[in-house]
């Protein structure tokens, strides 16, 4: 297998099991793969992986500074990676975890899907560059609407909702019919 090849595969590999710093993927590709991968290795597979949409950044560790209290220049090593998820089935749990007991769980569920619908958004209006805080109020505006439905018809735009967030060829088109069913776009 070649290198660039591993080492994207071993990215991918590390962020399904937990959402990793820089630092903490390089340790664990080292070691996963046992060759010495160099930092600039590293960056090119995950700017390639960013580019297709296969991770994204999900915060920064602050952790890194150790102690530091005046800091003067950001470390690219405290950038927090996290693997998006695409297919329907993950984006329905995510959806179903939303209603979970634990706080930090429904954050992070939804953090990760208003990415997705952001992504899925800017395909759609074909502008990278557009207001996120206008996706981050219709997806809360559609997840309103499902909270208020009964229990069949909320299982059913829960399942439509998670096909439009889905790397599935038609769910362009399924997000579109969502927001027109719902009069949000």
């Amino acid at each position: 297998m070649p290198r660039k090849y591993e080492v994207h595969h071993l990215i991918i590999q590390s962020l399904e099991e937990q959402d990793l710093s820089r630092v903490e993927l390089l340790k664990q590709v080292r070691k996963k793969s046992g060759l010495t991968v160099s930092d600039k290795t590293l960056n090119e597979a995950l700017m390639r992986l960013l580019r297709d949409n296969k991770i994204t950044v999900t915060g920064y560790d602050i952790g890194i500074y150790d102690g530091v209290s005046r800091v003067q220049s950001m470390k690219s090593e405290g950038i927090i990676f996290s693997k998006v998820n695409t297919d329907p089935i993950e984006i329905g749990i995510f959806l179903k975890k939303l209603e979970s007991d634990d706080l930090e769980e429904a954050k992070n569920a939804l953090h990760k899907l208003k990415i997705l619908f952001r992504t899925k958004m800017n395909l759609i209006s074909g502008n990278e560059n557009s207001v996120p805080e206008k996706f981050d109020e219709m997806f809360t505006k559609i997840l309103r609407y499902m909270n208020t439905q009964d229990f069949d018809q909320k299982r059913i735009i829960t399942q439509r909702l998670a096909w439009a967030l889905s790397d599935e060829k038609d769910s362009q088109e399924i997000l579109k019919q969502l927001l027109n069913a719902l009069r949000i776009y």
